[in-house]
């Protein structure tokens, strides 16, 4: 497989392995060849890659109109085939060091990125479980476990092609409480492969 310098930065319009290939809004386009890299200065990257987010804010609690939350999660983000998903968790509770809701998360995404952004959506099913707040005691005493339906977007500036800080916006909905927040992120891919070899440099 030829590798070649990239000419357009984004997974919009770019040339990979001497090909042109250009997403089509609205069309369907097959995308470039699943072992695909490209060059950036002296770094091959891979085109389809794995990454990994992490990082804390604020939530908001719809359901109990709360005031705002703490909230702290990690992010997985994979491909297969060229679709991807996310695996992920959260924990969230009236302040840093107090928690009262633990949340595991699964969804289906999908991923745009060139040499200076990375933006990503993802819809998916949650797993909520903790602790809700009785009246009569204001305590954290009634335990729960719910199903819900959970919504991710994120925009991060990189650093460097694999490297950058971003933000995370986020909503979780089930039958115990509805919560939205956002979080600052970082942003780490798998998309370095190495140095490239002295035959590809300048091409």
């Amino acid at each position: 497989m030829n590798l070649i310098a990239l000419q357009a930065h984004s997974q919009k319009d770019t040339v990979i392995n001497g090909q042109h290939y250009t997403l089509n809004p609205g069309g369907k386009s097959k995308g470039p060849p699943l072992d695909s890299t490209f060059a950036i200065g002296n770094k091959k990257m891979k085109f389809y890659n794995t990454w990994l987010t992490a990082g804390a804010g604020v939530q908001q609690n719809l359901s109990y109109k709360r005031a705002l939350g703490f909230a702290g999660g990690l992010d997985l983000n994979f491909h297969i085939q060229r679709q991807y998903f996310q695996l992920g968790t959260s924990i969230t509770g009236e302040h840093f060091g107090f928690y009262n809701n633990y949340q595991f998360h699964a969804g289906y995404g999908k991923r745009f990125e060139d040499k200076d952004f990375h933006t990503a959506v993802f819809v998916g099913i949650s797993y909520s479980s903790g602790y809700g707040k009785v009246d009569s005691t204001q305590t954290y005493e009634r335990p729960y476990k719910q199903p819900g339906i959970y919504v991710q977007g994120e925009l991060v500036k990189k650093i460097a092609y694999d490297v950058g800080i971003g933000v995370s916006l986020f909503g979780d909905f089930n039958a115990e409480q509805s919560m939205i927040g956002a979080k600052l992120v970082a942003y780490f891919s798998g998309a370095y492969k190495g140095r490239l070899n002295d035959q590809y440099r300048g091409k």
